[in-house]
């Protein structure tokens, strides 16, 4: 390329960069804002509440996995001019595995979940529950996930934190907000 071109494109590739960053990476052009959505910043903390059917609340200091994911199914095909491509289509479903995480051993009530499960008694063990989001101190839930036919699939405490993981069949986000129901308490 001459030398004459490349200060004009240096000057354009400047003016882009400076655009998208006076934009932002969180809003691009033509997305709508979503209302309602949680807003987190870095130094803020939450407090993660598990319900299980029948057991009391236990308080978690961290959860991951509240989600789910499709394996990506890939068949060839041709183009009319001959050309081969691939299209790619949702395969099968698959329902992460949720982690909770707490300093220290809780109280028992988890621990006896899991050994029903040792003891070769599944069906004590699949229950319905819920995950609540709220801040440290505060019972106002700010979001809540509510999940089917749950069990402890781990379970360890690694001498300064405990940690549990939840196998489910399904996952059903029921939204942020003041105006979010509080745990409804299941017979």
């Amino acid at each position: 390329m001459r030398r004459k071109y490349s200060w004009p494109l240096i000057v354009l590739c400047s003016v882009v960069v400076i655009s998208l960053a006076w934009v932002s990476e969180d809003r691009l052009w033509g997305q709508k804002v979503e209302t309602g959505a949680l807003s987190a910043a870095a130094g803020d903390s939450y407090e993660f509440q598990l319900e299980l059917e029948g057991l009391p609340v236990e308080v978690y200091s961290e959860c991951s996995g509240l989600g789910s994911s499709n394996e990506i199914d890939e068949d060839m095909s041709w183009t009319d001019a001959g050309f081969p491509i691939t299209q790619k289509t949702p395969g099968a479903l698959q329902w992460h595995n949720i982690r909770l995480r707490r300093e220290g051993p809780g109280s028992t009530n988890v621990w006896m979940w899991r050994k029903a499960l040792e003891d070769g008694s599944l069906s004590n063990t699949i229950r319905n529950g819920s995950i609540t989001m709220v801040r440290p101190g505060s019972s106002e839930p700010l979001a809540r996930w509510d999940f089917h036919n749950g069990w402890a699939a781990r379970l360890v405490f690694d001498g300064t934190t405990e940690e549990l993981t939840i196998v489910h069949e399904g996952l059903d986000y029921l939204g942020v907000g003041e105006s979010l129901a509080p745990p409804a308490r299941r017979r």
